[in-house]
């Protein structure tokens, strides 16, 4: 690789990594603009039915692709890769027949934080993949192993197939 390459590499991860500090900004003082027009309790509802809308769209956007809605670890593996755009240290871990999403580092934690709302990064999240999966297949349940806002050293979230009997 050239020197100029490199250096058009490096430009464009710092830019993006800038990015993603500007999105999480965006949000958060879209966040603090609800909660100060219409309180704590319906900013919760309305960032839950945001998150639930991007679940929507990583949904729209997996099938959009035409992708095996069949296929539990590829449907995991899109999550690895929505997370790794956005900054986060993801990985699938195939255990039995589930499928763990593993995150060991997210800024989502740190901005949450930052932004007078440490922990709540969970809930939405949750959302998320949750909406995310339903909309996928049906066939599919996720559940919250670990999370890094509550302390512990992972966000793990477990997917399975649905018990049918």
């Amino acid at each position: 690789m050239s020197e100029i390459n490199a250096d058009v590499i490096k430009k464009l991860e710092r830019d993006w990594r800038s990015m993603i500090f500007i999105s999480h900004d965006f949000f958060h003082r879209w966040r603090m603009v609800l909660e100060e027009k219409f309180g704590a309790e319906e900013t919760v509802a309305l960032v839950d039915r945001f998150w639930e809308s991007v679940g929507e769209g990583t949904a729209e956007s997996y099938l959009k692709r035409g992708r095996d809605t069949a296929d539990l670890e590829q449907i995991v593996n899109a999550f690895v890769r929505a997370s790794l755009v956005m900054g986060e240290s993801a990985k699938s871990v195939k255990e039995g027949n589930d499928v763990l999403l593993i995150h060991d580092s997210c800024p989502w934690v740190g901005s949450y934080k930052d932004y007078g709302a440490p922990g709540q990064c969970q809930a939405g999240c949750d959302k998320w993949f949750e909406t995310a999966l339903k909309a996928i297949s049906q066939d599919f349940t996720v559940q919250t192993d670990s999370c890094m806002a509550a302390g512990e050293s992972t966000c793990t979230r477990r997917y399975s197939r649905k018990n049918n009997g």
